[in-house]
């Protein structure tokens, strides 16, 4: 089965709220060409960021244990809000964050969606009798 492209978004602009805004008017937008791109598959999600330096992060499906949807006030009047991704990594817990996410409950309930078809096991649930 080949890796098919659910999902793709962008760490919003308006997530740095409006001091920041008018800072990064002022520094001709250099801020926001460094924003978060989240793409999400059929296998893994993919965070990309950085301007000057790209760091390039994969978090395999199956790994997941948790999403988490984190809102502010200021987020929840623009529509926006953080999304924490909770995944396994050997005997560790490791913690990843998808900043200034537009309608973060429907990113976080396709994420559910694709860890469900994914990550948990098909067909009947077996009992130990």
């Amino acid at each position: 089965m080949s890796e098919t492209v659910i999902l793709e978004v962008r760490e919003t602009k308006r997530s740095y709220g409006p001091l920041w805004l008018a800072l990064s008017v002022l520094m001709l937008g250099l801020p926001f060409l460094g924003r978060q791109r989240i793409l999400l598959t059929n296998e893994r999600i993919t965070i990309t960021q950085g301007f000057w330096t790209k760091v390039r992060d994969d978090i395999e499906i199956f790994r997941i244990r948790d999403v988490v949807v984190k809102q502010s006030l200021y987020h929840r009047l623009t529509g926006i809000g953080d999304i924490v991704i909770k995944a396994l990594e050997g005997r560790s817990e490791e913690i990843h964050l998808l900043r200034g996410v537009a309608d973060p409950v429907s990113v976080s309930e396709r994420i559910r969606e694709v860890w469900n078809r994914t990550a948990r096991p098909a067909g009947p649930a077996a009992t130990l009798d």
